[in-house]
């Protein structure tokens, strides 16, 4: 059988699509649902040279939103040719923790379906090293448009802590900004393993 680009998309959309109606299957057996509202810019600052800058707020109930985590996030990130890229940054947290990391990505796939990589080293509170590496494959429905799905596993001294599944749509605005919604499975992994539940509300901004 002849697989073409044709065929290469339905089945990816079909892959979010039972990858959500999972999800949010899960999401509605959940006791609490937690929101996580971000703003993300983007710019560029040099030839391959990006900053980025990310500020989230976490909210712990839909229903009785009251702050939970503030987090701060900025990196700068090159380009080192068209499959990978390096960066590095800090993140400070609500909570007190001092977080420097570095990353690498890596773009597997490229076309209307993107599958990309990202592997970053957390220095937590100058103590711990966790690694976190998810995995995000997209696809543009329209010129402005985006459906994705993504999975990333956290792993440190203890082996594996922690895993957040998400499915969501971005949406451009114009040539600058752009709006995204999700649905994330934050799951903690130990002794016992626990899930929490997360809506995402996300605004991008590409300077």
């Amino acid at each position: 059988m002849k697989i073409n680009k044709k065929m290469i998309q339905k089945i990816v959309l079909g892959t979010l699509v039972m990858s959500a109606a999972l999800l949010i299957g899960t999401a509605a057996m959940a006791a609490d649902t937690g929101v996580w509202t971000t703003l993300s810019v983007t710019g560029s600052v040099g030839e391959n040279l990006t900053l980025n800058v990310d500020e989230e707020l976490r909210f712990s109930d839909i229903t009785d939103p009251s702050l939970a985590r503030q987090h701060t996030d900025i990196s700068l990130g090159v380009r080192i040719n068209d499959i990978l890229s390096l960066s590095s940054g800090y993140r400070n947290t609500s909570t007190g923790e001092h977080r420097p990391y570095v990353g690498l990505g890596l773009s597997l796939i490229r076309g209307d379906l993107d599958v990309d990589s990202v592997t970053k080293l957390e220095l937590r509170d100058l103590d711990s090293v966790r690694a976190r590496t998810e995995v995000n494959a997209s696809l543009n429905v329209t010129s402005d448009v985006t459906v994705w799905v993504a999975d990333e596993v956290f792993v440190d001294s203890s082996g594996i802590t922690g895993n957040r599944a998400s499915t969501g749509v971005t949406k451009g605005l114009n040539d600058t900004f752009g709006v995204s919604v999700y649905y994330l499975l934050d799951s903690s992994i130990g002794d016992a393993t626990s899930h929490s539940n997360v809506i995402g509300l996300g605004i991008v901004a590409g300077l």
